[in-house]
């Protein structure tokens, strides 16, 4: 298994294209993939679940109204992912609404955390 490593964090994607809320996908995701862009990801998206929303949400320039659909919705799943040397692009289905998260990470001087996020309907 070691010679034989794929790097790639995407191994199968089947269904409507990450960016279209609402459609249905298939995804195999590498179990061997680098995480750590998806766990900041995941503390944002913890985060923005909580009563402090919408001053995280201002911080990052971002529209307010994404405070009450994450605040409505407990499951995010990751869909689809893409490396550009450090930088990640993370979508996330919001399985209880009709939207997706879109969350770009990026390697600063403080590590690996999320620079942008944007709701998509």
């Amino acid at each position: 298994m070691y010679h034989v490593r794929y790097t790639r964090p995407m191994l199968y994607y089947y269904g409507a294209a990450p960016e279209v809320p609402g459609g249905t996908a298939i995804v195999l995701m590498n179990p061997l993939r680098d995480r750590a862009g998806e766990d900041a990801a995941e503390r944002l998206i913890h985060d923005l679940r909580t009563a402090d929303c919408e001053k995280i949400v201002r911080s990052f320039d971002s529209n307010p109204e994404m405070c009450p659909v994450l605040q409505n919705n407990k499951k995010a799943n990751l869909i689809w992912r893409v490396d550009r040397g450090y930088d990640r692009t993370l979508f996330y289905e919001l399985s209880e609404t009709r939207f997706r998260l879109k969350v770009y990470a990026a390697r600063g001087e403080g590590g690996l955390g999320v620079r942008q996020v944007f709701l998509i309907q």
